[in-house]
């Protein structure tokens, strides 16, 4: 099929006749060659029942090849969105869909030889159409092109539309594990090396549940005896500034898997809801905590040293 198209459609976009291909299928092909070889036979022999098998079939093809190809005129492609990923996962594509006043029936979306199961599409369908693509590299994943298909009703013959989108599924590096280390983040930007992980802080008694405190922390002896939801709390290290991951403190003489190292190392920090920032050759970000540091952090891990654009 000629899935290469002289100039990228962007979403949304309403795949109209100048957008949608229709060619038979290899069911389709061998079922033309039997109405063919059917039509010689019958022309030979002059055979007046055989004339009539080979023009009702031939009929069938016909309205089989217009209601493929008008099973998807029309669909609306409203917009695409994927999820950030870390390297050796599956992304997930969201497709958002209009279809109209039509009902479109066993409609697939696929990129490359990754497709979905078909789903019917009701003229209310308000949920995304998934895609599963394959990430194996970190940074952007910007799949070529996605083929919108059908082959309904009776497989006969396959109608699709090719459409591109600049959206793209950020993956973050591979996450190697290994022990939380870096410097010290202060006004004098002191290099003293440290290493701090978990289980190392005191006990230093009980406070109320807020929202946000980790399960594995709750008391649950004192929940027990009905005296409220308590967790413990425990008293870090002192003297110690913000944590800073520096790639150059890594050793490793690979850089992927230094920023893989890195990568664990965000992930560790974040788990132990500390503050810490991230230093890489020209990107510095001051340390910080919560789920919007994180993501920045590992986004600014899956796109160092490559070309970035949100779409």
């Amino acid at each position: 099929m000629p899935f290469r198209l002289r100039t990228p459609l962007t979403l949304p976009v309403t795949l109209d006749r100048h957008q949608v291909y229709i060619l038979p299928t290899r069911h389709g092909l061998v079922f033309i060659l039997i109405l063919v070889a059917m039509l010689a036979g019958s022309i030979n022999y002059n055979n007046n029942l055989g004339f009539l098998l080979v023009f009702l079939l031939g009929g069938i093809v016909i309205v089989s090849m217009i209601h493929t190809y008008y099973n998807i005129l029309g669909l609306q492609v409203l917009s695409l969105s994927a999820e950030p990923v870390f390297a050796g996962d599956d992304a997930e594509f969201h497709l958002y869909f209009n279809s109209g006043a039509h009902v479109r029936r066993a409609v697939s979306v696929s990129v490359g030889k990754n497709q979905n199961l078909p789903k019917d599409l009701p003229e209310t369908f308000d949920r995304p159409v998934m895609v599963m693509v394959p990430a194996p590299h970190r940074g952007i994943l910007r799949p070529e092109s996605f083929v919108v298909s059908t082959i309904y009703p009776l497989g006969l013959f396959c109608a699709w539309a090719v459409f591109r989108s600049e959206k793209g599924s950020v993956v973050y590096p591979f996450p190697l594990g290994g022990p939380l280390f870096g410097r010290e983040y202060d006004s004098g930007d002191k290099d003293r090396q440290y290493e701090r992980t978990s289980g190392t802080d005191d006990f230093k008694g009980l406070k109320f549940y807020q929202p946000g405190d980790s399960f594995r922390h709750i008391s649950w002896k004192t929940l027990s005896r009905g005296q409220g939801v308590l967790t413990k709390d425990f008293a870090g290290e002192k003297g110690k500034s913000d944590l800073v991951l520096d790639l150059t403190t890594v050793t490793t003489n690979d850089m992927e898997t230094g920023l893989s190292r890195l990568c664990d190392m965000v992930l560790q920090a974040d788990r132990q809801r500390l503050r810490y920032g991230l230093v890489l050759p020209g990107k510095t970000i001051l340390p910080d905590s919560g789920r919007d540091h994180r993501q920045r952090c590992l986004t600014a891990l899956a796109i160092y040293n490559q070309e970035f654009s949100d779409g």
